[in-house]
């Protein structure tokens, strides 16, 4: 199979029973599962989190709804983005559940004459969709002689809630306080109210309300600068490939493309035939957010310059770090491996990887019990995995 990503589907069943014991017991939980469930699998992550007992589940397109009510799960579905009006009876065919975000879609589901459950978006300053305050006292006259359109739940989208300062994320839930008290008062009582996301579910438990959404955190990513967990979150997702060639390299011989890494020594060299078609190494380049935050940036690109250890990038043989030498190819990368001098052919490489930027065509090995139960995407008999399993026992 030669690369691959392992999903530990025990690690899912974990983060998300700390999630569960972390807030009240009657707070909902709401699984983020969006852009195929943050590279760890759409269909399969859901599964698991619905055996579990996850009260809802989230995307952003109502394709990804679509995909898993053709997968068999039953679990409410909220979906979060936008959406044409000519699709609006997916809603109801699938029985997913809209986000009502502008009064002009609110006024064309009403001509359609569609039933269909609903969760209202409200603009608090995150500047991307959401009924404005203004807006809201059309809604209600337009909600209130209408009965094919249920209310059900109400939220809006935090901007900073992984910001050390706290000040906007409060601003933002005053806002949105104001526009479900605006909302009730008119008589539009709304069973499920929303805000926090995962960083914000961590660090404002005032803010939980009915549903709370969990998103990074059910795949082992806490809040940055957060211990709430103790260590207890599980990293669910890894990155892995087999080396198909060895290679003895001189001292001075060149790496690559454009040779931008000379061996300053006597070499051991590995191929692990993964590259930057697959996503590896591939990461985006964030806009700074100040003065100090640029000089970091800057830093690193000096850093890389001069080829300083610290910014290389860098991967896993027998728990032993491996650097990458020279440019990431398209579909193979070289690695030093001239600390391990008895490493064979096929053995297991463990890389880093952004796992929303690894493409979604490499396989994906689910794990319970550490043992491989399934297997996505890939034309290889299930016996070749076990193979691949037996030589990391």
């Amino acid at each position: 199979m030669y690369k691959w990503i392992e999903i530990d589907l025990d690690a899912i069943k974990n983060n998300f029973l700390q999630v569960r014991q972390y807030i009240n017991a009657q707070t909902k939980i709401l699984g983020v599962v969006k852009a195929d469930a943050y590279g760890h699998g759409l269909v399969e992550v859901s599964k698991e989190l619905e055996r579990q007992g996850i009260d809802y589940l989230g995307v952003t397109e109502i394709a990804e709804g679509i995909k898993l009510r053709e997968a068999g799960v039953k679990t409410p579905i909220l979906v979060f983005g936008p959406f044409l009006p000519e699709d609006a009876g997916s809603f109801q065919q699938y029985q997913l559940t809209a986000t009502l975000s502008s009064l002009s879609m609110v006024e064309k589901l009403i001509d359609l004459g569609l039933s269909l459950t609903v969760h209202l978006k409200i603009e608090t300053g995150f500047g991307r969709t959401g009924l404005k305050y203004a807006e809201l006292d059309r809604l209600v006259e337009l909600l209130n002689n209408n009965e094919n359109i249920n209310i059900e739940g109400i939220y809006s989208h935090l901007a900073t809630g992984m910001w050390a300062n706290p000040s906007f994320a409060k601003q933002q839930f005053s806002v949105f306080l104001q526009a479900v008290e605006f909302l009730e008062d008119k008589g539009l009582m709304i069973p499920l109210k929303h805000i926090c996301n995962s960083a914000a579910l961590v660090k404002f438990p005032e803010m939980h309300l009915d549903m709370v959404r969990a998103g990074t955190i059910l795949y082992g990513q806490e809040a940055a600068g957060r211990e709430d967990f103790k260590g207890h979150l599980q990293n669910a997702w890894s990155l892995k490939g087999q080396v198909t060639y060895i290679n003895e390299l001189p001292k001075g011989h060149s790496i690559g493309y454009e040779r931008t890494h000379i061996l300053k020594a006597p070499s051991k060299t590995a191929i692990v035939p993964i590259g930057y078609s697959h996503g590896f190494s591939v990461e985006p380049v964030p806009k700074p957010k100040g003065v100090l935050d640029l000089i970091k940036v800057v830093g690193k690109i000096i850093l890389r310059f001069f080829d300083h250890p610290k910014v290389k990038v860098y991967a896993q043989i027998r728990g032993k770090s491996v650097p990458v030498l020279g440019k990431v190819g398209m579909q193979m990368t070289v690695f030093d491996v001239t600390s391990i001098p008895d490493l064979k052919i096929g053995e297991i490489v463990q890389l880093p990887g952004r796992r929303t930027n690894i493409s979604p065509l490499l396989p994906k090995v689910y794990l319970k019990d550490k043992k491989p139960v399934s297997v996505s995407k890939i034309d290889e008999k299930y016996e070749q995995i076990g193979n691949i399993f037996s030589l990391q026992d």
